[in-house]
């Protein structure tokens, strides 16, 4: 049942979208349509914000950090 569980966080956790949160909630638009179309921290980068492409960046590590830890 633990692994179901794991499995289970593992893949909501991933599909959660911080690069395109965060650059709507900073008011950016949808990253999607900026340069490469990728939600990831170096398009949100191209979107001229560092402080922005660093919290994606963090954030999706600690996904696949905090998904290793469940599991």
């Amino acid at each position: 049942m633990g692994y179901a569980i794991a499995l289970i966080f593992g893949y909501l956790l991933g599909s959660i979208p911080f690069g395109l949160l965060i650059t709507r909630a900073a008011g950016l638009g949808d990253v999607r349509k900026i340069g490469s179309g990728n939600i990831g921290a170096t398009n949100v980068l191209r979107t001229g914000n560092k402080g922005l492409a660093a919290a994606t960046l963090l954030l999706d590590a600690l996904k696949g950090t905090a998904a290793a830890l469940v599991a």
